[in-house]
């Protein structure tokens, strides 16, 4: 007679499992439904380097260089184990082009980048009317 441990808990709604490898040991966390990252593809150094992260979203704007180039990629992000439960939250993670480090913006500072992104876009809507 064997004795089979207990079948782990089930994930919340959404969730699905992944497996870390942290300091050749593997790991099976909870990933939030957003989480598109490839846990098992690189090795981590310490359990609070995990992140999950969303899938990007970008404006594409043309370049005299190239046909289209991503500015303002925006993607969700937490660090589930991260050691301060603060610095645990989801945030968005905002680049201004593909090339620069993301800031952390929490909701209050997204809806103000947001609301800026509109201005913006009511004086490039009345720029526009001035060359057609």
């Amino acid at each position: 007679m064997s004795i089979a441990p207990p079948p782990p808990d089930p994930c919340p709604p959404g969730y699905h499992r992944s497996t870390v490898c942290v300091r050749d040991r593997r790991v099976v966390i909870e990933c939030p439904p957003w989480c598109v990252t490839a846990h098992e593809a690189a090795p981590e150094a310490f359990l609070n380097d995990v992140v999950h992260e969303g899938e990007p979203m970008a404006l594409s704007v043309p370049t005299s260089c190239s046909e289209q180039e991503q500015v303002l990629i925006v993607r969700l992000v937490q660090w589930p184990f991260a050691a301060q439960e603060s610095d645990r939250r989801v945030l968005l993670a905002l680049e201004v082009a593909g090339d620069s480090d993301p800031v952390a913006l929490d909701a209050a500072l997204a809806f103000s980048v947001a609301r800026g992104m509109e201005e913006h876009a009511v004086r490039l809507r009345q720029l526009a009317e001035a060359v057609t």
